[in-house]
Protein backbone atom coordinates (compact mmCIF):
# COMPACT_ATOMS: atom_id res chain seq x y z
CA UNK A 1 0.00 0.00 0.00
CA UNK A 2 1.40 3.38 -1.00
CA UNK A 3 2.12 5.83 1.78
CA UNK A 4 0.09 9.04 1.84
CA UNK A 5 1.97 12.06 0.59
CA UNK A 6 2.75 14.57 3.32
CA UNK A 7 0.72 17.79 3.05
CA UNK A 8 2.91 20.88 3.35
CA UNK A 9 2.11 24.42 4.38
CA UNK A 10 2.78 25.67 0.87
CA UNK A 11 0.41 23.14 -0.68
CA UNK A 12 -2.28 24.22 1.79
CA UNK A 13 -1.77 27.88 0.94
CA UNK A 14 -2.04 27.10 -2.77
CA UNK A 15 -5.20 25.08 -2.19
CA UNK A 16 -6.86 27.78 -0.09
CA UNK A 17 -5.95 30.47 -2.62
CA UNK A 18 -7.42 28.36 -5.43
CA UNK A 19 -10.74 28.25 -3.57
CA UNK A 20 -10.79 32.05 -3.26
CA UNK A 21 -9.46 32.51 0.27
CA UNK A 22 -7.21 35.54 0.17
CA UNK A 23 -6.13 38.65 2.04
CA UNK A 24 -9.10 40.12 3.91
CA UNK A 25 -11.24 36.99 3.75
CA UNK A 26 -13.52 36.32 6.73
CA UNK A 27 -14.42 32.70 7.36
CA UNK A 28 -15.50 30.03 9.80
CA UNK A 29 -13.67 26.71 9.60
CA UNK A 30 -15.06 23.29 10.49
CA UNK A 31 -12.36 20.66 10.41
CA UNK A 32 -11.54 16.96 10.68
CA UNK A 33 -7.85 17.02 9.84
CA UNK A 34 -7.49 13.25 10.09
CA UNK A 35 -9.54 12.97 6.89
CA UNK A 36 -6.99 15.00 4.93
CA UNK A 37 -4.08 12.72 5.75
CA UNK A 38 -0.69 13.57 7.26
CA UNK A 39 0.17 17.27 7.48
CA UNK A 40 3.76 18.35 8.02
CA UNK A 41 3.63 20.12 11.38
CA UNK A 42 0.06 19.03 12.11
CA UNK A 43 -2.82 21.35 13.00
CA UNK A 44 -0.48 24.28 13.69
CA UNK A 45 0.58 24.21 10.05
CA UNK A 46 -3.03 24.26 8.85
CA UNK A 47 -3.78 27.23 11.09
CA UNK A 48 -0.63 29.05 9.99
CA UNK A 49 -1.54 28.51 6.33
CA UNK A 50 -5.04 29.90 6.84
CA UNK A 51 -3.77 32.94 8.71
CA UNK A 52 -1.16 33.63 6.05
CA UNK A 53 -3.82 33.48 3.34
CA UNK A 54 -6.24 35.92 5.03
CA UNK A 55 -3.54 38.30 6.26
CA UNK A 56 -3.87 40.93 8.96
CA UNK A 57 -7.15 42.26 7.57
CA UNK A 58 -8.84 38.86 7.56
CA UNK A 59 -10.87 37.13 10.26
CA UNK A 60 -10.74 33.45 11.19
CA UNK A 61 -13.51 31.95 13.34
CA UNK A 62 -13.78 28.39 14.67
CA UNK A 63 -16.46 26.63 16.73
CA UNK A 64 -15.23 25.90 20.25
CA UNK A 65 -18.44 24.17 21.27
CA UNK A 66 -18.58 22.45 24.66
CA UNK A 67 -22.18 21.18 24.41
CA UNK A 68 -23.25 19.60 27.72
CA UNK A 69 -21.03 21.22 30.32
CA UNK A 70 -22.62 22.36 33.61
CA UNK A 71 -20.25 25.31 33.99
CA UNK A 72 -18.17 27.24 31.47
CA UNK A 73 -14.84 29.00 31.88
CA UNK A 74 -13.91 30.53 28.51
CA UNK A 75 -10.24 30.61 29.41
CA UNK A 76 -9.82 26.93 30.29
CA UNK A 77 -12.85 24.87 29.22
CA UNK A 78 -11.57 22.90 26.23
CA UNK A 79 -13.26 22.88 22.86
CA UNK A 80 -14.89 19.63 21.80
CA UNK A 81 -14.85 20.37 18.07
CA UNK A 82 -11.40 19.25 17.02
CA UNK A 83 -7.73 19.97 17.52
CA UNK A 84 -7.61 22.96 15.17
CA UNK A 85 -10.21 24.80 17.26
CA UNK A 86 -8.38 24.08 20.50
CA UNK A 87 -5.09 25.33 19.06
CA UNK A 88 -6.66 28.54 17.75
CA UNK A 89 -8.40 29.41 21.02
CA UNK A 90 -5.00 29.23 22.78
CA UNK A 91 -3.21 31.40 20.21
CA UNK A 92 -2.02 34.86 21.17
CA UNK A 93 -4.63 37.41 20.14
CA UNK A 94 -7.51 34.96 19.99
CA UNK A 95 -10.88 35.95 21.49
CA UNK A 96 -13.50 33.49 22.72
CA UNK A 97 -17.19 34.27 23.06
CA UNK A 98 -19.04 33.70 26.34
CA UNK A 99 -21.77 31.39 25.13
CA UNK A 100 -21.56 28.49 27.62
CA UNK A 101 -22.39 25.62 25.23
CA UNK A 102 -21.63 26.89 21.71
CA UNK A 103 -18.84 29.43 22.02
CA UNK A 104 -16.64 30.42 19.09
CA UNK A 105 -13.06 31.60 19.04
CA UNK A 106 -11.80 34.18 16.58
CA UNK A 107 -8.52 35.75 15.57
CA UNK A 108 -7.92 38.67 13.24
CA UNK A 109 -9.56 41.97 12.45
CA UNK A 110 -12.93 42.27 14.23
CA UNK A 111 -12.45 39.21 16.44
CA UNK A 112 -13.70 40.91 19.60
CA UNK A 113 -16.66 42.47 17.80
CA UNK A 114 -17.90 39.21 16.30
CA UNK A 115 -17.73 37.46 19.69
CA UNK A 116 -19.30 40.29 21.67
CA UNK A 117 -22.61 39.52 23.38
CA UNK A 118 -22.85 35.96 22.06
CA UNK A 119 -24.24 34.81 25.41
CA UNK A 120 -27.22 37.16 24.99
CA UNK A 121 -28.52 35.61 21.75
CA UNK A 122 -29.34 32.10 20.51
CA UNK A 123 -26.14 30.12 20.09
CA UNK A 124 -26.48 29.66 16.32
CA UNK A 125 -29.41 31.92 15.58
CA UNK A 126 -30.00 35.47 14.47
CA UNK A 127 -27.23 37.88 15.46
CA UNK A 128 -24.99 35.05 16.57
CA UNK A 129 -21.33 35.21 15.49
CA UNK A 130 -21.98 32.96 12.48
CA UNK A 131 -24.89 35.15 11.40
CA UNK A 132 -22.74 38.27 11.79
CA UNK A 133 -19.95 36.62 9.81
CA UNK A 134 -22.31 35.78 6.95
CA UNK A 135 -23.66 39.34 6.88
CA UNK A 136 -20.07 40.58 6.58
CA UNK A 137 -19.65 38.54 3.42
CA UNK A 138 -17.82 35.77 5.25
CA UNK A 139 -17.53 32.19 4.11
CA UNK A 140 -17.64 28.63 5.42
CA UNK A 141 -14.71 26.27 4.94
CA UNK A 142 -15.30 22.55 5.46
CA UNK A 143 -11.93 20.84 5.88
CA UNK A 144 -12.44 17.11 5.48
CA UNK A 145 -16.01 17.36 6.77
CA UNK A 146 -19.48 17.24 5.27
CA UNK A 147 -22.45 19.51 5.82
CA UNK A 148 -23.60 17.69 8.95
CA UNK A 149 -20.92 19.90 10.56
CA UNK A 150 -21.93 23.10 8.75
CA UNK A 151 -23.26 25.08 11.71
CA UNK A 152 -24.39 27.99 9.53
CA UNK A 153 -27.31 25.78 8.49
CA UNK A 154 -28.68 26.35 12.00
CA UNK A 155 -28.70 30.09 11.27
CA UNK A 156 -30.81 29.35 8.21
CA UNK A 157 -33.25 27.41 10.40
CA UNK A 158 -33.65 30.50 12.57
CA UNK A 159 -34.36 32.76 9.59
CA UNK A 160 -36.84 30.22 8.22
CA UNK A 161 -38.60 30.41 11.62
CA UNK A 162 -39.17 26.67 11.79
CA UNK A 163 -41.53 25.85 14.66
CA UNK A 164 -39.19 23.48 16.46
CA UNK A 165 -36.44 25.96 17.42
CA UNK A 166 -37.33 25.92 21.12
CA UNK A 167 -37.19 22.13 21.48
CA UNK A 168 -33.98 21.08 23.29
CA UNK A 169 -31.78 18.14 22.36
CA UNK A 170 -32.16 16.86 25.93
CA UNK A 171 -35.05 18.10 28.08
CA UNK A 172 -33.19 17.16 31.24
CA UNK A 173 -30.26 19.49 30.66
CA UNK A 174 -30.22 22.78 32.60
CA UNK A 175 -31.57 25.86 30.85
CA UNK A 176 -29.21 28.18 32.74
CA UNK A 177 -25.43 27.71 32.93
CA UNK A 178 -22.92 29.74 34.93
CA UNK A 179 -19.92 31.35 33.27
CA UNK A 180 -16.91 31.60 35.57
CA UNK A 181 -13.37 32.94 35.43
CA UNK A 182 -12.52 36.57 34.82
CA UNK A 183 -16.18 37.19 33.93
CA UNK A 184 -18.92 35.76 36.15
CA UNK A 185 -22.53 35.53 35.06
CA UNK A 186 -25.37 33.10 34.46
CA UNK A 187 -26.63 32.54 30.94
CA UNK A 188 -30.16 31.52 30.03
CA UNK A 189 -30.22 29.19 27.03
CA UNK A 190 -33.02 29.50 24.50
CA UNK A 191 -33.61 28.27 20.95
CA UNK A 192 -30.80 25.71 21.41
CA UNK A 193 -29.11 24.27 18.31
CA UNK A 194 -30.58 20.91 17.45
CA UNK A 195 -29.62 17.72 15.68
CA UNK A 196 -27.61 18.10 12.47
CA UNK A 197 -27.57 14.48 11.26
CA UNK A 198 -29.87 15.32 8.34
CA UNK A 199 -27.98 18.44 7.24
CA UNK A 200 -26.24 16.58 4.41
CA UNK A 201 -29.26 17.30 2.19
CA UNK A 202 -28.24 20.95 1.99
CA UNK A 203 -25.25 20.11 -0.21
CA UNK A 204 -27.42 19.33 -3.25
CA UNK A 205 -29.20 22.67 -2.87
CA UNK A 206 -25.89 24.52 -2.62
CA UNK A 207 -24.48 22.77 -5.66
CA UNK A 208 -27.62 23.58 -7.67
CA UNK A 209 -26.94 27.23 -6.82
CA UNK A 210 -23.29 26.75 -7.89
CA UNK A 211 -22.40 28.02 -4.43
CA UNK A 212 -19.67 25.50 -3.60
CA UNK A 213 -16.05 25.53 -4.70
CA UNK A 214 -14.18 22.39 -3.77
CA UNK A 215 -11.01 20.42 -4.29
CA UNK A 216 -9.14 17.51 -2.82
CA UNK A 217 -6.46 18.29 -0.27
CA UNK A 218 -4.49 15.18 0.53
CA UNK A 219 -7.12 12.48 0.92
CA UNK A 220 -10.00 14.76 1.91
CA UNK A 221 -12.50 17.00 0.20
CA UNK A 222 -12.36 20.69 1.11
CA UNK A 223 -15.44 22.82 0.40
CA UNK A 224 -15.74 26.61 0.38
CA UNK A 225 -18.96 28.64 0.19
CA UNK A 226 -20.38 31.97 1.34
CA UNK A 227 -22.35 31.95 4.58
CA UNK A 228 -25.21 33.87 2.99
CA UNK A 229 -25.54 31.16 0.35
CA UNK A 230 -25.83 28.53 3.09
CA UNK A 231 -28.52 30.55 4.87
CA UNK A 232 -30.45 31.22 1.65
CA UNK A 233 -30.29 27.57 0.55
CA UNK A 234 -31.46 26.44 3.98
CA UNK A 235 -34.38 28.84 3.95
CA UNK A 236 -35.43 27.75 0.46
CA UNK A 237 -35.29 24.08 1.48
CA UNK A 238 -37.30 24.64 4.66
CA UNK A 239 -39.93 26.73 2.94
CA UNK A 240 -40.53 23.73 0.66
CA UNK A 241 -40.47 21.20 3.52
CA UNK A 242 -40.28 22.36 7.15
CA UNK A 243 -39.14 18.88 8.24
CA UNK A 244 -36.32 18.59 5.68
CA UNK A 245 -33.56 18.95 8.29
CA UNK A 246 -35.03 16.66 10.96
CA UNK A 247 -33.50 13.20 11.31
CA UNK A 248 -35.60 10.01 11.35
CA UNK A 249 -34.21 8.54 14.56
CA UNK A 250 -37.14 8.02 16.98
CA UNK A 251 -34.64 8.26 19.84
CA UNK A 252 -33.70 11.83 18.91
CA UNK A 253 -35.78 13.98 21.24
CA UNK A 254 -35.39 17.17 19.22
CA UNK A 255 -36.23 15.72 15.81
CA UNK A 256 -38.98 13.33 16.93
CA UNK A 257 -40.73 16.12 18.86
CA UNK A 258 -40.19 18.45 15.93
CA UNK A 259 -41.89 16.02 13.58
CA UNK A 260 -44.79 15.66 16.00
CA UNK A 261 -45.19 19.43 16.10
CA UNK A 262 -45.20 19.53 12.30
CA UNK A 263 -47.69 16.66 12.13
CA UNK A 264 -45.20 14.31 10.40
Amino acid sequence: MALSKMITKQSLIEAFHSLGIESGTRLVVHSALRNLGPVEGGADTVLDALLECIGRSGLLVVPTFTYNNDVFDPEVTPSRTGILTEILRKRHGAVRSLHPTHSVAAIGEGAATICEGHHKVPALGMNSPLDRLAKMGGGVLLLGMGHTSNSTVHVGEAYARVPYLDIPMNPHRPSRIPVVGSVRLEVDLYDPPGCSRAFGVIEASLRQRRAIRDRLVGQGLVQWMLGQEVIASTMDLLHQDAAALLCNDPGCYRCSRGRERLGR
